[in-house]
């Protein structure tokens, strides 16, 4: 590989002929383009100490990734010239793409490369690089490493798909020089409070360095790297069958929306909230099964497979056959497209490939396209990443996720360019289902200003039609982003609210009318600050508001006129902090001791013995909800134990004279009944044993 002969302070040369770097830089070489060399020497990080020779690089779909790992690779072996070299790729396909490329563009022999995966078991002790698939790298090489007697560089190609939990131990393998690949690094996991995690958050930002260069497809796009290319996007419409179960289906889940939020679940936290026991949980798992079955109807949309052998069939008229890679996201709808497109007659033989079939018919199906005997292909996910096919120049996205980086990858399958000295012209079609959620990518990304805005054609096709409307752009457009909003007024919050215009922080609290900032399901939050102020400019007595993640700006939502709208009202100097069961360590104070109702409270604030409200009606009752119903304690002798029955009347009597209105209160282990004010606990009554109800014996 011809690079600039540059060698990092720390780097020293193996003074072996024969040296890993020698073999590395073989007579077969690849030049590598300017900004290639500039994401190596980033990585390399010849001014950075604690974090050089690891990170990662995020590369547009063409750009050489395994290309600029050689010589990552090469860069480290002048460091240490004995270095093991262990790559771990999601498919057993991309698998043996990565042995070709090493093999073609390398002085190594065969017997120098092994392979890690369902059939072959090769170590690092006997093998200098060890390409492995995901699965079994997870299983088998944190062990393969430590035993390999040899220093070890780490590479993990695609490597956000590492970043799931079942994957996630293959970034214990040890190694001083690790480097991640991908298109899309970035994930859609967020944290326990629903907030975006950041790459350099992430685990995967954590073991294998942060994420250091980025050549997107904007900066592709920029310096003249894609072939000519034109975006289509079709919109397609539901039969009205299709749209009566849409409609009954999205009613359901924004109920189970608004039920779950209640309880204190936000959307981005309905699945993790499923294994959750009661009825959270319960909740959570029947949100999550109406959402599959809503995205299963909008794949299985009986206009897509129609407008894509119309697609296609306008695709034959030319001169040659188009190489046409077809992706979609479900095996049984793949089977039935490519059933259609074989008997339409389109005038070439249409092939398929996919997870369930046998890996030799896969090997075969992508050979027969490779070698243009097949010229269209459809594919179920798995040429969505990795696999190069450069003489695709046409993709159509049949049906996908809601994934901006699916929709990335899938594009750059047919916008890699020839280094042939040929031309070539490209085209992506999208297909997605008018007025449905299909949309919401839109709303997530410019795509103008993503592809750039000439290139892109927006059409819509009428249930039966026979052409498409055009139409005059995306059916969605993004919100400004919380930092373009942010800059836009100067970083500074003005005196008056005003209209807060990028999408809702998910990270939701709650003020009350005393004064207390709580988090959605309960706990006390310790600094306050001056929320109470800055929400009542809005909603006087309290109410929910948002925190954005990025700069601690207070949103208030608030419907008025039956539209619901948000505003900015103020900024956090700190983050929130809420209060947890451990921080309240004090044992729970002697009977002789009790507080007076309203005081400071400093016993333990767990929740044990569960959380009640007060309210005004009839001079004051008790209530709980039971079973999506309500129910008050009682307060006469006769309709239940004189104790239980006295713990309520004198709670009741407590809450009078502290001069609070209807309030919510929990009861601890210690029997003591507490609530929240002004930003601390203050004490209730003690209430042993808890209260009567009319739903027990």
């Amino acid at each position: 590989m011809t690079v600039p002969d540059e060698h990092p302070p720390g780097d020293r040369r193996d003074g072996r002929a024969d040296g890993l770097a020698d073999r590395l830089a073989d007579p077969r070489h690849v030049e590598l383009a300017s900004w290639q060399i500039e994401a190596v020497n980033t990585w390399v990080g010849a001014h950075r100490h604690e974090s050089s020779y690891r990170g990662t690089l995020e590369i547009f779909t063409g750009g050489g990734k395994s290309l600029i790992a050689l010589e990552c690779i090469r860069r480290a072996a002048l460091v240490d010239p004995n270095l093991r070299v262990a790559i771990v790729v999601p498919t057993l396909a991309l698998a043996r793409q990565w042995r070709d490329v090493v093999l073609r563009h390398t002085g190594l022999d065969p017997q120098d490369v092994g392979r890690l995966d369902g059939d072959h078991k090769d170590d690092l002790r006997s093998k200098t690089f060890l390409i492995s698939v995901l699965n079994t790298g997870a299983e088998r090489l944190p062990e393969l490493a430590t035993a390999a007697g040899a220093p070890v560089m780490l590479i993990v190609d695609e490597c956000h798909r590492a970043g799931a939990p079942r994957f996630r131990r293959v970034l214990d393998t040890t190694g001083r020089f690790r480097l991640g690949l991908s298109a899309t690094a970035e994930r859609d996991d967020v944290d326990e409070d629903g907030l975006p995690i950041q790459y350099d958050d992430h685990v995967l930002g954590e073991k294998l360095g942060p994420l250091v260069y980025r050549f997107d497809l904007r900066a592709a796009r920029e310096v003249g790297w894609l072939p000519d290319y034109t975006v289509h996007h079709h919109a397609v419409e539901l039969t009205p069958e299709e749209r009566r179960r849409y409609e009954q289906l999205t009613r359901r889940i924004d109920d189970l929306a608004d039920r779950l939020d209640d309880l204190g679940v936000p959307s981005s936290l309905t699945r993790q909230a499923t294994g959750r026991h009661g009825d959270v949980g319960a909740l959570a798992r029947t949100y999550v099964g109406m959402v599959a079955q809503r995205k299963d109807l909008l794949y299985r949309a009986t206009e897509r497979a129609q407008v894509v052998t119309k697609v296609l069939s306008g695709l034959a008229q030319r001169a040659e056959p188009p190489r046409a890679l077809l992706f979609h996201e479900r095996i049984d709808e793949a089977v039935e497209l490519h059933r259609r497109l074989t008997e339409a007659g389109l005038g070439f033989p249409v092939g398929l490939e996919h997870s369930g079939m046998p890996e030799a018919n896969r090997r075969e199906a992508l050979a027969r396209f490779a070698h243009g005997a097949t010229p269209v292909l459809v594919s179920v996910k798995s040429l969505i990443e990795g696999i190069d096919v450069p003489d695709a120049d046409v993709g159509i996205s049949v049906a996908s996720s809601s994934s901006v980086r699916q929709r990335v990858q899938a594009l750059g399958r047919v916008l890699r360019r020839r280094f042939d000295g040929g031309t070539k012209n490209a085209e992506m079609h999208i297909v997605y289902v008018h007025a449905t959620v299909d949309e919401a990518i839109y709303a997530k990304e410019n795509w103008s200003d993503l592809t750039g805005e000439a290139v892109n054609r927006y059409r819509l096709w009428r249930a039966g039609a026979t052409e498409p409307e055009d139409r005059e752009g995306p059916p969605r457009t993004p919100r400004p982003t919380e930092d373009q909003f942010w800059d836009s007024l100067g970083r500074s919050v003005p005196p008056e609210p005003v209209p807060w215009t990028p999408d809702l922080p998910p990270s939701e609290w709650r003020l009350d009318s005393r004064g207390s900032v709580t988090t959605v399901t309960g706990e006390l939050v310790t600094n306050p600050q001056d929320i109470a102020q800055r929400v009542g400019l809005i909603k006087d007595g309290g109410g929910r508001f948002r925190v954005s993640s990025r700069h601690r700006l207070v949103v208030v939502p608030d419907v008025g006129g039956g539209n619901l709208r948000a505003w900015l009202v103020g900024k956090l100097d700190e983050p929130f902090k809420p209060m947890t069961e451990a921080e309240v360590k004090t044992p729970p104070v002697a009977p002789a001791d009790e507080p007076e109702a309203g005081a400071p409270y400093h016993g333990p604030n767990d929740r044990q013995g569960g959380s009640y409200h007060v309210r005004q009606k009839s001079g004051g009752v008790i209530e709980r909800r039971v079973a999506g119903s309500r129910e008050w304690a009682a307060v006469e002798p006769s309709d239940g134990s004189a104790d239980l029955v006295d713990n309520a009347v004198r709670l009741l009597s407590a809450w009078r004279r502290t001069g609070e209105s209807g309030l919510q209160f929990h009861v601890n282990q210690a029997g003591d009944a507490y609530y929240a004010s002004r930003g601390q606990l203050c004490f209730l009554a003690r209430v042993p044993g808890g209260f009567a109800w009319p739903s027990q014996p």
